[in-house]
């Protein structure tokens, strides 16, 4: 067995562990979810041809591209459950302690969502930055298919699933309501979240609906985080790279204005990140190697599609 077919079916272990707390919290709150046919029709047809190019008609390409949407797809939906289950313990939340960070760092939140909103044009680009991120998710991974990068389409997938297994514990813990809350401008903006966000603190919300979930994470911010991975997922690919650099550092420069996050959110979103690929790069790739590389093996290199380490 390669060290990728253990990391995929690792993957699918750690988002099936996902699913099984989600279970678990929704019987023991007493909470149920709503699937929409649509996304139900979606996830089995990506399923079916990880089957059909897996086993019946293989073809490593597609194979790996339909199993990263699967994945992403089952996670994004698992993550999106837990996040809101996480909102219910209502702990404390700590958005006068973001905002003292923020001005610690000398930056000044309101400031900027003012010098933004006087600025229609630059908001219009920083909302269609911000607005870009599932659909420049869905190109990466058919460029990098295209290119037979799927190292690299792993790489994000185990990026995208760890850095959301670490972000939602810490929003659970420490829940910011956002900065357009503390800053008094929530009716200025697209404060889409707050519905719900305010429902599930309070025990009025019993059923979560996966056709209409939003992102209720304020710190870090998954937004900034997704920025980066974009960016270094895309490293080294010709025309993607230049043009994602640019879409993902307006993508972060929006991030305070159109998702409502502090500075600090995003710092912190961006450090996961880079943590986690360091790991990603280095233990990660190690211990999978140990898992499958032969003795003999052990002294040389690890053999991958992208090359020699």
């Amino acid at each position: 067995m390669t060290n990728q077919v253990v990391e995929v079916r690792v993957l699918w272990l750690v988002i099936a562990s996902v699913v099984a707390v989600d279970l678990i919290w929704l019987l023991a709150s007493g909470m149920s979810v709503t699937v929409s046919p649509a996304k139900a029709i979606a996830l089995c047809s990506v399923l079916l041809l990880v089957l059909v190019y897996t086993k019946f008609r293989p073809d490593r390409r597609i194979s790996e591209l339909a199993t990263a949407c699967a994945q992403l797809v089952v996670f994004t939906a698992a993550g999106a459950v837990l996040s809101y289950l996480t909102v219910t313990a209502n702990f404390p939340l700590i958005d006068r302690q973001l905002a003292e960070a923020d001005a610690a760092l000398k930056l000044d939140w309101l400031a900027f969502f003012e010098w933004v909103d006087a600025r229609p044009t630059i908001k219009g680009i920083l909302v269609t930055a911000y607005d870009s991120s599932m659909i420049q998710v869905a190109v990466l991974l058919l460029w990098l298919s295209a290119c037979d990068r799927v190292e690299r389409m792993r790489e994000f997938v185990w990026l995208f699933v760890a850095t959301l297994l670490v972000i939602i514990p810490i929003s659970w813990i420490i829940p910011a309501a956002s900065a357009w809350v503390h800053f008094g401008v929530a009716e200025r903006a697209d404060a889409y979240h707050l519905a719900d966000f305010n429902a599930l603190r309070a025990g009025q919300m019993t059923r979560i609906s996966l056709a209409q979930v939003n992102g209720l994470i304020t710190f870090p911010s998954f937004h900034a985080a997704l920025a980066v991975m974009l960016i270094y997922c895309s490293r080294g690919v010709k025309l993607l790279f230049p043009a994602f650099l640019v879409l993902n550092v307006l993508m972060l420069a929006a991030t305070p204005t159109v998702g409502g996050h502090y500075f600090t959110d995003i710092i912190a979103g961006v450090g996961v990140v880079v943590c986690l690929a360091i790991l990603h790069g280095g233990s990660w790739r190690a211990l999978f190697a140990r898992w499958t590389t032969a003795p003999s093996q052990a002294a040389g290199y690890l053999q991958t599609d992208e090359g020699r380490y």
